[in-house]
């Protein structure tokens, strides 16, 4: 894929998502959408900056929304990540895979090593709740935040 490529795949799942969460009630999602459409056209019409500088960092920042959605109320949470792994999905499977990747990392070895690895495990949960079928994988996943969070204390 390219940059050029990679880039618009990017600038799409943050419009989906931010579309779909500027709806919910909740001043932590009016916030992020607000601050999306501000800069949109940063990365939609890039003037200078190179395309692989302005993928990298938001690659990095789709990794960090799930830490931006810990403030919001737990079923409007829920909400906002199923809308990010649906924009996810529908615009930057790629990414999936490799989360995925990670998330298997984590689970075969039995713990979080830290933050980011945390809230990985913790966005896959927020999707995984309510999802019939799924209790023995929440669980697991539970036990795993539940014995990263004990370490802080």
């Amino acid at each position: 894929m390219t940059q050029l490529d990679k880039l618009a795949r990017l600038v799409a799942v943050f419009d989906q998502f931010h579309n779909a969460i500027a709806a919910l009630d909740d001043p932590r999602a009016k916030l992020l959408a607000g601050n999306w459409a501000a800069h949109r056209d940063q990365y939609a019409k890039p003037n200078g900056v190179p395309r692989s500088a302005l993928a990298g960092g938001m690659e990095q920042g789709l990794r960090e929304t799930p830490m931006l959605l810990t403030s919001m109320r737990s079923d409007l949470r829920k909400v906002a990540a199923e809308a990010l792994a649906a924009a996810v999905a529908a615009h930057y499977a790629e990414f999936v895979a490799k989360d995925a990747a990670r998330l298997q990392k984590v689970q075969s070895r039995g713990h979080i090593r830290g933050e980011n690895e945390y809230y990985l495990v913790r966005h896959h949960v927020d999707i995984l709740e309510g999802q019939p079928g799924r209790e023995a994988e929440l669980h697991r996943l539970y036990q795993l935040v539940q014995q990263f969070e004990s370490r802080g204390k």
